[in-house]
């Protein structure tokens, strides 16, 4: 088999929720729709693979050239020789993590198609099963929060990641009233987006621990390399506050980071999603690391998976014994009156999912919702660009 094309389509899906068209905000920004370039990789055997997510530009002018005429089976050396990918100690530059996780998304989609087999199978068969998601909560007005909170429980949501990071104030009573609100059984995990400085950090997480919460992610900045002190910061709160606190790897060649936690003891959890670290097989070395090191593991959500790469992660939560946590899930963006580009669209049930057990990604593409989308994106302008979120009060606090 060998790679004879590679087609790119850009879309913009709109989000919603509970009927309506609703943007996601957080303190630092605002998206109207879930912005994807859609890739097709064909091949001579008439089997061709689906990813999504990247840089339009990159595909078809770096990476389309190096594809054509690879067998697509030859994926560890596609992504780590042919494009440089996360093993090559760092030289990985011209292509981001996002762009290169659709390329192994769409190889993948090939692998198991042509092995007719769902990629669950080839990865080990089902450990995990259900896998427990947690509605991705935006960053609003406390009022506001507890509706939205309330009505996806009423609905079978069980765990929620919620937005935080407008002041400490107004955090501590989003986590209030939503405890209060939801009860103790209802699992919460707050993410402050590494919005506080160290001391703002500890005094206002000594105040959320009475509330229970499952998980705080990023309390504190830390973008590794070049913020390393943050680990000592971490593993401070987590010592201090007594919070289990979830910790984001992001960018290639994340295995020192990962390490770092270990030794540091800076965090509980490990938070991964394949768009920020660049392949199913590199999430795979770091929940290896993590499991040795003591670490649970978590998926995250960028608030804008499409159904190719939600499949693409339900395959790894399902087959990876370390995603043994609750795991992010935004699904809910693309209800009805907005909609997946996938044909059967995922939908939470009970506060679960499972890997669709189709071959490869086990997902449909719904060509005329592709059509309809890509027309959004060239014609709205709206879509395409992101806004300024909430903001935040009393900035002498932060900084």
């Amino acid at each position: 088999m060998k790679i004879t094309d590679v087609r790119t389509k850009m879309v913009a899906v709109p989000f919603a929720r509970f009927g309506e068209f609703r943007p996601v905000t957080m303190w630092y920004m605002t998206r109207h729709a879930s912005i994807h370039c859609i890739t097709y990789i064909d091949t001579d055997e008439g089997i061709s693979g689906v990813g999504t997510q990247g840089d339009q530009h990159t595909i078809m002018n770096l990476i389309r050239p190096q594809l054509i005429g690879k067998d697509p089976f030859n994926i560890e050396k596609i992504e780590n020789e042919e494009l440089g990918g996360p093993g090559l100690g760092g030289r990985w530059r011209l292509i981001s993590t996002d762009t290169m996780a659709a390329i192994d998304g769409a190889l993948w989609d090939i692998i198991g198609k042509s092995c007719n087999k769902p990629l669950y199978k080839l990865w080990g068969g089902k450990v995990n099963d259900p896998i427990h998601v947690r509605y991705w909560l935006d960053c609003q007005s406390p009022e506001k929060q507890v509706e939205e909170a309330q009505r996806a429980f009423a609905r079978g949501w069980t765990a929620f990641k919620v937005k935080l990071g407008t002041d400490p104030d107004t955090d501590l009573e989003r986590v209030k009233a939503l405890r209060e609100a939801l009860g103790d059984k209802v699992e919460l995990c707050f993410d402050i987006n590494g919005g506080y400085p160290l001391n703002v950090a500890i005094n206002t997480l000594k105040k959320m621990a009475k509330y229970n919460p499952a998980a705080v992610e990023d309390p504190v900045a830390c973008i590794w390399p070049y913020d390393a002190g943050a680990l000592e910061n971490m593993a401070d709160i987590r010592k201090i506050t007594g919070i289990p606190i979830e910790a984001h790897s992001h960018g290639p060649n994340c295995e020192e980071f990962v390490m770092a936690l270990v030794n540091k003891r800076a965090a509980d959890t490990l938070h991964l999603n394949i768009s920020f670290v660049g392949s199913t097989w590199e999430c795979r070395r770091l929940c290896a690391i993590a499991e040795a090191g003591g670490l649970t593991v978590t998926g995250q959500s960028t608030a804008s998976e499409l159904g190719p790469r939600n499949a693409l992660l339900l395959h790894l939560y399902t087959a990876e014994r370390t995603f043994r946590g609750t795991n992010d899930n935004s699904t809910h963006f693309l209800e009805p009156p907005s909609g997946d580009i996938i044909k059967n669209e995922f939908r939470v049930v009970n506060g679960t999912l499972q890997a669709p057990d189709g071959p490869g990604l086990g997902v449909e593409i719904d060509e005329e919702k592709v059509a309809k989308y890509h027309d959004l994106y060239l014609s709205s302008e709206k879509y395409r660009k992101h806004e300024p979120g909430l903001g935040r009060k009393n900035s002498h606090l932060w900084f």
